[in-house]
C-alpha cells in the first residue's frame, strides 16, 4: 500500500458508499488513515491532516466538498482500483463508523491524542492549519491504549 493513494480517491470511495456530508467525510478519512497504520503499519493516503477546530481535516478534500455544507455529498464517482489491504481498511471503517453522525465522530476525534497534540497552544476556536503528525496518528492507532469499543462520547 505504502500510502500511494490520494485522499481525494479515498474520499470518492466513501462518497460512493455512504454519501456522507463533508464533516463526516473528514472524520472517515482520519479513521481510515489511522486504521491503515493499525492494520498494516503504513499510511493509506499521502496527504497530511490538519488540526482544525472541528477535528482532523485534509484541506484539499475540504475545499473540494465544502459547498455541500451539512448536506450529504450526493455525487457518484468512478473510483480507482484499491488493493486488498486498502479495501479491508476502507470497509472496516465504513462498517464500524458510518452509523455515527458527524458530530459524534467530531467529538470522538476531540478526545484522541493526534488531534489534541495537533491543537497544542491553540485556543479552542482558533483557526489553524497545523499538521497532525502522521507519526502521532500511527502511534495512537497502533497502541494498545486505543480501544474504540470502550469509548463513549455521550
Amino acid at each position: 500500500m505504502k500510502g500511494r493513494y490520494k485522499a481525494s480517491d479515498v474520499a470518492k470511495w466513501f462518497i460512493n458508499e455512504i454519501h456522507p456530508e463533508p464533516l463526516k467525510l473528514q472524520k472517515l478519512l482520519y479513521l481510515a488513515q489511522g486504521y491503515s497504520y493499525a492494520f498494516y503499519d503504513e499510511p493509506l493516503f499521502i496527504e497530511d491532516m490538519e488540526a482544525w477546530v472541528h477535528g482532523p481535516v485534509v484541506a484539499s478534500v475540504y475545499h473540494e466538498y465544502r459547498d455541500f455544507s451539512y448536506n450529504p455529498i450526493s455525487t457518484t464517482y468512478e473510483v480507482i482500483q484499491f488493493d486488498d489491504n486498502a479495501l479491508e481498511v476502507l470497509n472496516y471503517v465504513k462498517n464500524k463508523y458510518s452509523k455515527y453522525d458527524s458530530k459524534y465522530l467530531e467529538e470522538m476525534t476531540h478526545h484522541q491524542e493526534p488531534w489534541i497534540l495537533g491543537r497544542t497552544g491553540l485556543d479552542p476556536d482558533e483557526r489553524s492549519d497545523k499538521t497532525i503528525s502522521k507519526q502521532n496518528i500511527a502511534n495512537y492507532f497502533i497502541s494498545d491504549m486505543f480501544q474504540p469499543e470502550d469509548e463513549e462520547w455521550d
